[in-house]
């Protein structure tokens, strides 16, 4: 087996390993997620730093190591240069990118996830709003990776569910009829609105979501559903999540809202 190969992918992150190597994780369309070292990437005279940072498509040829592969050269096929140019987009963008790291399986093919990503840092490069692609991309992400909600049928009793507010269950993936739902208050409720959204999302790619336009408290209500669902599934709530809502409370979100 050649010890070369080549790969594009999304650079999710990257961190500094001794006084010059870079240790990146990325995200392939065949290869899943993967971690590679790029040497001296550190360096000023280093002709790879700039299409290795985080958000950043490119194309990578690797060279097979024991423990870790190596990064022998790589070019950038799209930068994302609207993105970065925000500090909102910018965090908007690695919460996508930490998602899909958690989510991923090493060595494991997930083209869908891949296409998702990029997809969803395309958008947020393009001006579509920010909110409505995260929250399509929490949506989706799960879906991707095995973890769609259930929200056409009661996931107790597999009753169909009518149009009209229900209630979400974390722990039982999806939505539960009035009959079903828990007596001690764990399931959330979930508006008729905020189930349209979700079943729109089901069914519709981000060229569809691109042209919807939400009420901001639509967008607060799924925000904090799909939080606690992707909170339930990694069992932890994922770092990225933290701190929008940090630039979010400092008034950081300077994207438009539409009623």
């Amino acid at each position: 087996m050649s010890r070369l190969y080549k790969t594009q992918g999304v650079i999710l992150s990257h961190s500094y390993v001794g006084e010059a190597d870079a240790l990146l994780s990325i995200y392939t369309p065949f290869l899943g997620k993967l971690r590679a070292v790029a040497r001296g990437v550190k360096r000023s005279k280093s002709r790879m730093a700039g299409h290795l940072e985080p958000l950043t498509h490119c194309s990578l040829m690797l060279a097979r190591g024991r423990n870790l592969d190596i990064i022998s050269g790589c070019d950038t096929i799209e930068a994302f240069a609207p993105l970065k140019a925000s500090l909102w987009l910018t965090s908007c963008g690695l919460y996508a990118a930490e998602l899909t790291d958690r989510m991923g399986v090493e060595g494991t093919e997930n083209r869908r996830l891949f296409q998702l990503l990029l997809g969803t840092l395309q958008s947020l490069s393009s001006g579509v709003e920010p909110s409505t692609v995260l929250r399509y991309f929490e949506f989706r992400s799960m879906a991707c990776s095995g973890y769609l909600p259930e929200i056409w049928r009661c996931v107790a009793c597999g009753h169909s569910l009518e149009m009209a507010a229900h209630s979400f269950s974390p722990t039982a993936g999806g939505l539960l009829c009035p009959q079903c739902r828990p007596a001690n208050g764990s399931a959330r409720t979930v508006s008729v609105r905020a189930i349209k959204v979700l079943r729109f999302f089901s069914r519709q790619g981000l060229a569809a979501v691109a042209r919807l336009r939400l009420k901001p408290e639509v967008l607060r209500e799924i925000e904090g559903l799909m939080q606690l669902y992707v909170t339930y599934v990694l069992d932890q709530e994922v770092n990225s999540a933290r701190w929008l809502r940090a630039l979010q409370a400092g008034g950081e979100d300077r994207t438009e809202q539409h009623v």
